[in-house]
């Protein structure tokens, strides 16, 4: 298949109770819930903007990553980002590195998501 024939990719992150996860990303992140499959829930979809993730119930791999502390990372590019970094910050997000400009041109801070997952939040300075 070739290359141009992808148009977008979803992250799945791995987690041992869904609703607890969604709950997350909606209020302390700002995303917004897009569907939950299941009873109990064991997959979701939630966006904000043009990101989308996926949340799968696999309490296995989310106990693996958290004890080996594995801290895979989702990366997002963003607009605003100090007003972005602003609401995380009051809304209690655990910030593992604060917002700086790095070397390549962007500003980029770091949030740990109770999973184990880092989410790596940049903006380019160009735009």
């Amino acid at each position: 298949m070739a290359a141009n024939h992808f148009k977008t990719a979803v992250p799945v992150i791995a987690s041992s109770d869904v609703m607890k996860t969604v709950a997350y990303f909606v209020q302390v992140l700002g995303f917004e819930q897009q569907w939950i499959w299941g009873e109990p829930p064991v997959y979701a979809g939630i966006c904000a903007g043009q990101a989308l993730i996926y949340i799968s119930h696999d309490p296995v791999l989310a106990r693996a990553i958290q004890e080996s502390r594995l801290a895979p990372d989702v990366y997002f590019w963003v607009k605003e980002i100090e007003s972005l970094y602003a609401r995380h910050s009051a809304n209690g997000a655990q910030i593992l590195e604060k917002l700086e400009t790095r070397p390549r041109g962007t500003r980029q801070y770091s949030v740990l998501e109770p999973n184990g997952y880092h989410l790596k939040i940049a903006e380019s300075e160009s735009g």
